[in-house]
């Protein structure tokens, strides 16, 4: 599955320029927990809730018994505490690249770029929406993918349980495996796609029963 398939395209964008405050409702009104900075059209850093917080929120001395750690103090716009050193992904990239990166880095979202341009952003909640997908909808996708891919995608009986795809070649078929997993795993909501063996044929291996 790739960033295209489950990225949110539009995106929301703030400016370096916006204050902090103007930023913290831009987020607040899209529920959104970090947006990309664009300068131009170009991506220049990301800002999130917590570099919001951290840049306009002050502690309160009254309620520590220890004294209160020096804050940054003064930040007046976005371009004060964004994120500056930022991954972007390109269009391509395989979610579960993506995953790893926000597990690695500690990273809510990732924009996702062709070329210089930004295309869409990856937040943990896009991936979380493909998680969920129901059965049936995986299902339906997953039949028109494999007869819009592949020659012989009518050749599968298919069922969808608990996110598995289970290909089944039909009778007399013998259609490429390999490439019909692989179109499986590439639909959104797909956790593994496996091949299920034909069901045995009655008739073979039984016992003819002597007439009476």
């Amino acid at each position: 599955m790739k960033a295209t398939e489950v990225m949110t395209t539009p995106f929301i964008s703030v400016g370096p320029e916006l204050s902090v405050k103007e930023a913290a409702l831009v987020l607040l009104d899209h529920r959104i927990a970090a947006a990309p900075v664009l300068e131009h059209g170009a991506l220049i850093g990301m800002v999130s809730e917590l570099d919001l917080l951290w840049g306009d929120v002050i502690a309160d001395p009254r309620a520590h018994l220890a004294p209160v750690p020096q804050q940054p103090g003064g930040a007046r716009t976005v371009a004060d505490v964004m994120t500056r050193d930022v991954v972007a992904m390109p269009i391509d990239t395989d979610t579960a690249d993506l995953l790893s990166h926000m597990r690695s880095a500690n990273v809510r979202s990732i924009p996702i770029v062709e070329g210089d341009r930004v295309v869409g952003i990856v937040a943990r909640r896009d991936l979380l929406r493909s998680f969920v997908r129901a059965d049936a909808e995986i299902l339906s996708e997953l039949r028109i993918r494999l007869r819009d891919a592949l020659a012989d995608g009518d050749c599968w009986g298919l069922r969808v349980a608990a996110g598995i795809a289970w290909l089944r070649p039909l009778d007399g078929s013998s259609p490429d495996h390999a490439l019909a997993l692989s179109v499986a795993g590439s639909v959104p909501g797909v956790l593994h796609a496996r091949i299920e063996p034909a069901p045995p044929d009655p008739d073979v291996g039984s016992t003819p029963q002597s007439p009476r």
